[in-house]
């Protein structure tokens, strides 16, 4: 899922980051509520097929009343998880023919305000982490177009920013750091 603010930045960083340009529409900030949209690609690189389903959150934050802005994101969430259960508790499971949708992954954008995180992302980001299923989905905050940010003041934003969601109890994803859990995982990713 790829959640923030319309025009933050969400298409350019996945055509980025994929090296690939992803059909996108125009943004616009007329959208009545939030509403999921999922986009399904298959993509290549060297020996590695990956299957990517990329679902953005349009009209994310364009509300007067953005109270429930978050709800539509966690249902959406809750529905997979539920989808994949049900297929689990089948006697007679299909599970090698599944289309897995359940979510892996939260790509939560943050505005580049550089004073502290909007009520909006701190509700979302804390329903995210609180919902139905345990480990709901991994969380991991990106301050969008950081470049337009002074490093020292990009820096005291991460703090502040850590230091909210440290402080509201929301968890977020934690990169591994120790040489060993990382050639961990990279044996894992080769096989």
């Amino acid at each position: 899922v790829c959640s923030g603010e319309t025009g933050i930045g969400k298409s350019t960083l996945m055509d980025t980051l994929f090296n690939t340009k992803f059909e996108s529409e125009p943004a616009t900030h007329n959208e009545p509520g939030v509403r999921l949209k999922a986009r399904s690609y298959e993509l290549q690189e060297s020996n590695v097929r990956l299957k990517l389903t990329i679902v953005d959150t349009v009209g994310f934050g364009d509300q007067i009343n953005k109270d429930d802005s978050y709800k539509p994101i966690v249902e959406y969430i809750d529905a997979q998880f539920e989808a994949y259960l049900q297929e689990e508790l089948k006697i007679k499971r299909s599970l090698f023919n599944y289309h897995d949708t359940r979510i892996h992954a939260c790509l939560y954008f943050i505005a580049p305000t550089g004073h502290s995180l909007k009520s909006l992302d701190l509700v979302t980001m804390k329903k995210l982490d609180s919902a139905l299923f345990v480990l709901q989905v991994n969380i991991i905050p990106i301050i969008a177009k950081a470049d337009t940010i002074a490093k020292n003041e990009l820096h005291k934003f991460k703090s502040k920013i850590m230091s909210e969601l440290v402080s509201n109890g929301v968890q977020i994803y934690q990169f591994p750091t120790d040489e060993e859990t990382v050639a961990e995982i990279n044996a894992t990713m080769s096989v």
